[in-house]
């Protein structure tokens, strides 16, 4: 290897080093584009909807206002009675334990009569003390969240921000994409590119279906028997039903767990209005919605799920399943389908079938036959 060659391989690989650095470095910039091209993909059907009857910019302004209106209108519903069980838990750490021990006690005293079960239970002592420790952490770190609160909400504006410039200039970007590759392979990039950005937007728009039919109807089910903080329960369900699989279990442990400090009774009557409204979702809403947008393995969804939890935490759970969308539809396009259709048998020779390759040697073996045959002809 000379010099040269040495000198261009180390660039090559600080470069590349370099590139990676800058995007472990602005990992959250890279999540929040990706966030806004995920929104912004799942409006522009609306988008362009109005865009026959108003300017495009109108257009794009009506739909983020009404997302505004929207969403404006569920944090005034939800907050208020979060915020106040909230507070009235911080205010009386005495009274939230006092409700953990009466649970547990309830709990051994149900499973001794139901089935003859006898559990040793936590010192009340214990659970007063991680009661008063846990309310002693949370204040100590709500300046932190505040501070967090504030972020998310600057990245909530800049999602906004990059989805309308995505919205103007989509079309822009995507003539400009397809000037950097050959002629011939520019209507598969383009077809590929639309399957993407219609699979994202399908998607987003049937979790937002499925979370606001779970949240709305179990809601409906807990006023109708009577659980206390229905509003709190319900959201908790609807809006962590959001990770595909295992949010609705996780929300309905959250619910279940607070509506058993209020009472046992409570507690069943939340967990079977989540099992009613499950049903539901199992066997019809998420099939049918998941179906038209991602087509992923079930298995591939868990293991997208566990990778994205283990890089991003909540965030990368949420964006696991439509970045696993993305990468399978380009390996589908550009890799799967190409090998499927090299490998796929071409020819019957006999009762042989040959694959496309064996095919092309066999006819280069051919032709060398015919070649070799001509020149002992003439040389004879």
């Amino acid at each position: 290897m000379t010099a040269q060659q040495t000198f261009r391989n180390t660039l090559v690989v600080v470069a590349t080093l370099a590139a990676a650095y800058i995007a472990v470095m602005s990992i959250r910039i890279l999540v929040v584009f990706l966030v806004s091209l995920i929104i912004a993909s799942s409006l522009r059907p609306i988008v362009l909807w109005f865009s026959r009857r108003i300017p495009i910019g109108l257009s794009i302004l009506l739909v983020y206002t009404l997302l505004f209106i929207s969403l404006f209108t569920l944090g005034f519903i939800i907050l208020p009675p979060v915020i106040t069980q909230l507070i009235s838990y911080l205010q009386n750490e005495n009274g939230l334990a006092a409700r953990f021990i009466y649970a547990q006690s309830w709990l051994q005293q149900w499973l001794q009569t139901s089935f003859g079960v006898q559990i040793q239970g936590v010192d009340p002592a214990s659970i007063t003390a991680a009661v008063t420790s846990a309310v002693d952490q949370f204040e100590a770190t709500a300046p932190s969240l505040i501070t967090e609160f504030g972020a998310l909400l600057g990245d909530f504006i800049l999602v906004v921000v990059m989805g309308v410039y995505w919205l103007t200039s989509r079309d822009q970007a995507l003539d400009f994409l397809l000037q950097l590759f050959p002629l011939k392979e520019r209507g598969k990039i383009d077809q590929v590119f639309t399957e993407v950005e219609t699979s994202l937007g399908a998607y987003v728009r049937g979790v937002v279906f499925v979370c606001t039919f779970v949240g709305v109807a179990n809601f409906i089910l807990m006023r109708i028997f009577n659980v206390p903080n229905a509003t709190t329960l319900a959201f908790i369900i609807g809006i962590t039903t959001s990770i595909p699989i295992i949010g609705g279990y996780i929300g309905a442990f959250s619910a279940v767990l607070l509506a058993l400090l209020t009472s046992p009774g409570d507690a069943v009557k939340a967990f079977a209005s989540f099992v009613l409204v499950q049903q539901v979702e199992n066997h019809y809403l998420t099939p049918r919605t998941m179906s038209r947008s991602v087509h992923l393995n079930p298995i591939l969804v868990i293991v997208a799920l566990f990778a994205g939890f283990a890089i991003g935490g909540v965030s990368g759970g949420l964006l696991a399943v439509p970045v696993a969308s993305m990468i399978v539809t380009v390996l589908r396009a550009f890799v799967i389908e190409p090998m499927k259709t090299q490998a796929a048998p071409q020819v019957v020779d006999g009762k042989i079938l040959l694959p496309r390759d064996e095919r092309k040697d066999r006819e280069e073996a051919e032709k060398d036959t015919e070649r070799e045959d001509i020149i002992r002809t003439a040389h004879a």
